[in-house]
């Protein structure tokens, strides 16, 4: 018998936990076409210690949080880890159901259910604690989905929704690095319901023999609202030289250290994002040299952009006869500036394709490999 959903629909926003706001708000609408939406109230940034602004772009929701005094949770988050995703908020249908579901399969609240009204229309959020370190998941109900307020927050200007240079649709999927993820792997299916979507485990030893290192992936999602879990561990031999290590190292601990963004066309968002200075992952030059031979071998069909034109962008592909993907990756946010932490940025675009590339996975932790030890 299929387990009950918790009634997801969708990601809400993403808590990005920061020392300073500015950086990250010139990074993302300048980068990315984010627009600054709203704010915390003088009152609510005195009563939770946090000062938060909601980025929105499309539907896709961002919030900086950034803390203001010792009394706030996000000033806890930066004691303990560089500047990063502290919480996951989720859309359901019912957010009172899902916190009895929760419960009943075990989960660790964080806080009672709350019920706010603001701007005629009412909020409800239930949290729970994760194995993801202090990454908390919380469960929103709100009347008004397409709502650029939250509780607390005042408008700040006029959200303009056809502002979307970078062509931004959704978020595709969120990557915790982790140093064993079977508890991971149980949280999702037994507490959130999700089922395995996707898996694949190599070691670059085959390439690099002596030094090449590996990783395990898992993707687990939620099939009726398309949310997509990743978590990565690291492989012997080797197994502290892993990149998934070296994230785990930077970061002080487990954690969400990467999310992606779907995009209509990945050439406009890459040159969008690159006019803007954002820097991306550098790709080996041998990748692209043996691409026309793996796109013949493994079948990849409608794929209209030369070769020359992904390289010059540092575009990864992968696929099948069924489709294809595009993926690019901005670099580690820490080389941007020091207090950020090892926090990944994809963009990628599905023809298609619904798996994550083994072949791009090879040559991302190649490239990321490299890039930690330059």
């Amino acid at each position: 018998m299929a387990r009950a959903t918790l009634g997801i629909q969708g990601i809400h926003s993403l808590d990005l936990a920061v020392r300073q706001a500015e950086p990250w708000l010139s990074f993302l609408t300048r980068g990315f076409g984010f627009q600054h939406v709203a704010s915390t109230t003088g009152r609510d940034v005195e009563a939770t210690g946090t000062r938060r602004r909601l980025l929105r772009c499309g539907d896709i929701r961002i919030v900086l949080a950034e803390a203001i005094h010792g009394g706030s949770e996000i000033r806890s988050y930066l004691e303990r880890h560089p500047e990063g995703i502290s919480t996951v908020r989720f859309r359901v249908d019912d957010a009172e159901m899902a916190e009895t579901m929760l419960l009943e399969r075990h989960a660790t609240p964080t806080g009672l259910l709350r019920t706010e009204k603001f701007d005629n229309t009412t909020w409800q959020e239930t949290a729970i604690a994760t194995p993801l370190g202090i990454v908390n998941f919380a469960f929103v109900q709100h009347d008004d989905s397409d709502s650029n307020l939250m509780p607390g927050m005042e408008a700040i200007g006029q959200f303009d929704k056809s502002h979307n240079p970078a062509g931004l649709v959704g978020v595709d999927h969120l990557t915790a690095n982790i140093r064993t993820m079977m508890p991971v792997l149980a949280f999702f299916e037994h507490v959130l319901g999700f089922e395995r979507f996707w898996d694949v485990s190599f070691h670059t030893e085959d390439i690099r023999p002596g030094v090449g290192t590996g990783l395990k992936s898992v993707v687990m999602w939620d099939e009726s609202s398309g949310v997509k879990l990743a978590t990565n561990e690291p492989l012997r031999p080797r197994y502290h030289a892993s990149q998934v290590n070296a994230c785990l190292d930077a970061n002080r601990g487990p954690g969400i250290h990467h999310f992606a963004f779907n995009v209509n066309d990945i050439l406009t968002a890459v040159d969008v994002a690159l006019d803007a200075d954002v820097s991306l992952l550098p790709m080996p030059p041998a990748y692209y040299a043996d691409l026309p031979k793996r796109i013949v071998a493994q079948g990849i069909k409608g794929l209209a952009t030369p070769v020359e034109e992904l390289a010059r962008r540092n575009i990864l592909l992968d696929g099948d006869a069924t489709g294809h993907l595009l993926q690019a990756f901005c670099r580690d946010q820490s080389k941007q500036h020091e207090d950020a932490g090892p926090l990944v940025i994809e963009l990628t675009q599905r023809s298609g394709a619904k798996g994550f590339g083994e072949g791009n996975f090879r040559a991302l932790f190649e490239a990321m490999t490299k890039e930690a030890r330059a």
